[in-house]
């Protein structure tokens, strides 16, 4: 990070499992505070179950598992990690594919599209209540003094 020693008294992260963990302690003043916000393991977990061959099931938690493990090595004099889940609705199919196709290219998601909207909105329309298409939406809350 490119900020001097003890340049802050808190910190915010809100990325993925992030190794600003391990500078953390450099920049935030002893006895400072660190939050951090991560995307949890079970965010979706109805969709391999809804959607078998669109969404694959994910095994472990390797998001909780780095988290420790920054965590950990960064020396922090208390840290704790607290899952919260909520119920979020996608409201259509198109936002079941936008869902899959997070972070990949333009193209992919116009071949899920093409091919495979009209079978998704099936079992959308089967699946979805009057608010949408009830998933599990999580996060890792992380606190921290340094």
């Amino acid at each position: 990070m490119p900020f001097e020693e003890n340049a802050f008294d808190c910190a915010y992260i809100r990325k993925g499992p992030t190794s600003a963990y391990l500078d953390l302690q450099r920049v935030v003043q002893k006895g400072g505070e660190i939050l951090g916000l991560h995307p949890g393991e079970s965010t979706g977990k109805e969709l391999p179950v809804i959607f078998p061959k669109l969404f694959s099931r994910d095994i472990g938690t390797p998001v909780l598992d780095q988290l420790k493990q920054r965590l950990e090595s960064s020396g922090f004099t208390d840290a704790k990690i607290e899952l919260v889940e909520t119920k979020e609705y996608l409201q259509s199919a198109l936002d079941v594919l936008k869902y899959r196709c997070f972070g990949q290219q333009a193209s992919i998601m116009e071949v899920l599209q093409k091919e495979h909207l009209e079978a998704i909105s099936r079992v959308f329309e089967k699946h979805s209540t009057s608010k949408g298409l009830p998933i599990t939406f999580s996060r890792y809350i992380v606190g921290a003094v340094v």
